[in-house]
């Protein structure tokens, strides 16, 4: 039985999916995990880094609509 080999491309559209994906797990582990630390430099910086993943979320979503308008 010979295998056939399969070209597997990747669009822009799968690439944002992915990424808002990895960006709302990251957000996710990092507000589940806020209440539980006990330095205050180490919430600070888990919230600038919500803060920071929040803002990339927005960026994302914008230019998924953008390409969605594109598409209409």
């Amino acid at each position: 039985m010979k295998l056939e080999k399969r070209e597997i491309t990747l669009n822009e559209a799968d690439s944002l999916q992915d990424t808002l994906y990895i960006a709302k797990s990251l957000l996710s582990a990092y507000t589940e995990h806020l209440a539980e630390v006990d330095r205050k430099e180490t919430a600070e910086l888990l919230v600038r880094h919500i803060k920071e993943t929040a803002e990339e979320l927005v960026f994302i979503a914008a230019i998924q609509k953008k390409q969605s308008n594109k598409n209409m």
